[in-house]
């Protein structure tokens, strides 16, 4: 019976009313997790109060509800069982089971209730309908229409799913268990509806950790505890969910007591009778001051590495790079996921891969020289590897330290160069002091030679291309010699070379120099003469013999002052002056197509013509005086005077071979001189003088000289050399002396017999 005021109140009816709020406690999660309808009839069969989900679900308004009896909404044939089952839970106070509804627009659904009787009250602050008995019925319904029709379709092969669904009490011990297990989780677990963003469960770790009661914290939404949580970044996470299924992200949540602290969150939406957010929470504050403490050290590190040529780098057991930084060539970007097959050459990936692969093998660690090519550019490190262990002590890839000595190894290389250079410039020179004409300086006062050095104190200050123009032997290298000397590159080095006395196939590698590998034969790199004279004067003689394919590489090295050596593709910058030297007519040859026309108005910048000595015989008294000290003093004699009949007969002669010829013959007139005169075989410089024929003098002067050096020969029994040699006999080195028997077919004692000496 219902109680009034001031009236005593029954213990039945507290009974019944811890029952019902028992009750109420026991089905609060169920009602937070599911679509469920909750009412209240009487026992005539009247709906008194209706939840709004109830009204939804079945498609009606709640007004409309009220005005119906319960068993309009049911099937036919649970309408016909209704009253049974008024009469039951009458008698026993309780009653649940499936029941079968009609929804407005005829749609039949299965429900699982579970209805008691209480006594009557006001509900929901609605008065208790007029008519009606003291007890009512209140139940609780859910939609089990899926579940029925798939246990239906399943029973005839799975036995323990229909079990499950038919025993309840084994369903909500499995439910415990699994709360059980949820609440021993050191991660915290939210279960959130995808919807109004609220909670519908927390385990026990989500409660302590926030700091909120349970039942506190299923009262509260997501943007009570997130204090990041905004409505756009809530939605484009919960669109990312529905994409992907899945979300892992880092936020920041706030306690109840207002402090936060960071979390990651991994996120998975799950469908069952309805779409749930379940999301895994993990402190990550310790793993954030790891991180942090790990920054400052790794910003330590990178001011300690930065500008430095050292990177660091590691590989896995598979050398795939997994980590690197301050790399100094590429982007480590490009590293990482690879390995050196990926990068580098077979051959350069080939070696790198053979020495980390030991130290994987071995454990030991290993220091080596790396050479890799990078945008075209090689590049030399020198490189520390250590096995990776793990915390068994197993190796897990390598660990390496390694520096760039690219530029040191340029340095060392320039200076090895360097080094090299100056001593072949060394030999270079010595060679040159071996095979000098003579000529200590320029000889003679004769206005033709006069206005040469004019000429030359002009140019010789400027930096401008010189062309010496002349017959053969007018001194056309002692004119580029005194150029040089009087220019402000007199300090370095004076480079000649004749480019008629080099074959054509080699004029290339001794000018521009070449590569180890160049060509056959060339073994190792070679300096070329453009080397050599950097800052200083670079002489080409006969540079009219050059070959027209090379022509336009000497015209771009004048135009660029840059040039790469035979086989290689490194530019070198050199800084020379050049000083050109012919006696062949280049304008002919242009005229001829035998020389480059660009080529020539490069060279023809300042051109000096050197005369012969025929268009200046005053000089030859000079001339010949001169070379005749300078013999008698290589020869060990003493040579006075020149007769005044020799003296004219040279004067006279035209000396088409020019100063080249007139010291030849001096220095064979001074071999045949025994005495302080100067002996020459006048008769036959005037016959030939008389006849005008050259080749004949020069023929009968060589004959000469080589009956003379073959005496000596004879009287030193064929020995060259020594106190006692034929060198010592004639005066001479015993260098030139060999140089001479060779140009005029003379063989020594050490391949001769005796029989054959006698005869020579």
């Amino acid at each position: 019976m219902a109680s009034h005021p001031g009236e005593d109140v029954p213990a039945e009816w507290y009974s019944i009313r811890r029952e019902v709020e028992e009750s109420q406690g026991s089905y609060r999660d169920l009602v937070q997790h599911s679509q469920n309808l909750l009412f209240v009839h009487n026992l005539q069969g009247r709906f008194l109060s209706v939840n709004n989900v109830a009204a939804r679900l079945l498609g009606y308004d709640l007004e409309e509800m009220l005005q119906k009896p319960v068993h309009d909404f049911l099937s036919p044939e649970y309408s016909a069982k209704f009253g049974s089952y008024l009469q039951e839970i009458n008698k026993k106070g309780e009653h649940h089971g499936l029941v079968s509804v009609v929804t407005r627009s005829g749609e039949e659904r299965i429900w699982e209730y579970h209805n008691a009787l209480i006594a009557n009250k006001p509900i929901a602050n609605r008065p208790i309908v007029g008519n009606v008995a003291d007890a009512v019925v209140r139940g609780i319904a859910h939609d089990v229409s899926d579940r029925v029709r798939a246990e239906q379709a399943l029973r005839s092969t799975n036995k323990k799913l229909l079990a499950i669904a038919l025993e309840q009490e084994k369903s909500l011990q499995r439910l415990n268990l699994f709360r059980t297990l949820l609440d021993q989780s050191n991660d915290a677990i939210l279960v959130v509806d995808p919807v109004t963003l609220r909670f519908l469960d927390a385990n026990e770790k989500a409660s302590l950790g926030l700091g909120y009661s349970r039942y506190e914290l299923l009262s509260l939404s997501v943007f009570d505890i997130d204090s990041d949580s905004d409505a756009n970044s809530l939605e484009r996470v919960l669109f990312q969910l529905r994409q992907e299924g899945c979300a892992t992200l880092e936020r920041r949540h706030k306690r109840k007591d207002g402090s936060t602290f960071p979390v990651e969150l991994n996120m998975r939406l799950i469908q069952l009778e309805r779409e749930y957010c379940v999301a895994i929470s993990r402190d990550i504050t310790e793993r954030k001051k790891a991180e942090e403490a790990l920054r400052r050290s790794e910003e330590r590190f990178r001011v300690a590495l930065k500008h430095s040529p050292i990177s660091v780098f590691n590989q896995d057991q598979d050398l795939r790079y997994t980590w690197m930084y301050n790399p100094t060539v590429s982007q480590a970007s490009g590293y990482l996921g690879k390995t050196p097959f990926d990068l580098f050459g077979p051959e350069e990936a080939e070696r790198m891969a053979q020495v980390r692969r030991r130290v994987l093998d071995t454990g030991v660690g290993v220091r080596h020289d790396v050479e890799i090519t990078d945008a075209g550019k090689k590049h030399f490190f020198d490189t520390t590897i250590e096995p990776l262990l793990n915390s068994a002590g197993a190796v897990i890839g390598i660990t390496a330290a390694s520096m760039d000595v690219t530029e040191l190894r340029e340095t060392t290389e320039a200076l090895r160069l360097a080094q090299r250079k100056l001593t072949e410039e060394k030999l270079y020179l010595e060679q040159e002091i071996d095979t000098e004409l003579g000529f200590g300086e320029i000889i003679g006062q004769s206005k033709a030679l006069q206005e040469v050095m004019r000429q030359v104190g002009k140019v010789a200050s400027s930096n401008a291309t010189v062309l010496l123009l002349g017959e053969t032997g007018t001194g056309k290298e002692l004119v580029a010699r005194a150029i040089h000397r009087l220019s402000q590159r007199h300090n370095n080095s004076f480079i000649k070379m004749n480019c008629a006395a080099i074959p054509s196939g080699l004029l290339e590698s001794e000018l521009f120099g070449n590569e180890r590998g160049a060509f056959t034969g060339a073994i190792s790199k070679k300096i070329g003469r453009l080397e050599l004279a950097d800052n200083g004067t670079l002489f080409l003689d006969e540079i009219g013999e050059i070959a027209l394919s090379l022509q336009p590489k000497l015209l771009r090295v004048l135009q660029d002052q840059e040039f790469e050596r035979l086989g290689g593709n490194h530019t070198i910058k050199v800084n020379f002056r050049l000083i050109a030297a012919t006696n062949a007519d280049l304008a002919d040859r242009v005229r001829e197509n035998e020389f480059r026309s660009d080529l020539f108005y490069r060279l023809n910048v300042f051109p000096i013509r050197v005369p012969p000595l025929r268009e200046r015989r005053e000089d030859i008294r000079l001339l010949v005086e001169h070379f005749v000290q300078k013999c008698a003093r290589r020869m060990n004699k003493s040579i006075t005077s020149v007769p005044k009949k020799t003296m004219d007969a040279l004067m006279a002669w035209d000396w088409p071979g020019n100063v080249r010829e007139l010291e030849n013959f001096v220095e064979r007139s001074v071999i045949l001189t025994q005495g302080s005169l100067l002996v020459t075989p006048l008769n036959v410089l005037e016959s030939t003088v008389t006849v005008g024929e050259a080749a004949t003098s020069d023929q009968t002067l060589e004959s000469a000289e080589r009956e003379y050096i073959i005496r000596a020969l004879r009287e030193s029994h064929g020995q060259i050399g020594g106190p006692r040699g034929a060198a010592m006999r004639l005066g001479l080195k015993r260098t030139t002396l060999q140089s001479k028997m060779k140009h005029l077919g003379i063989r020594s004692r050490s391949t001769l017999s005796a029989n054959q000496l006698q005869d020579v």
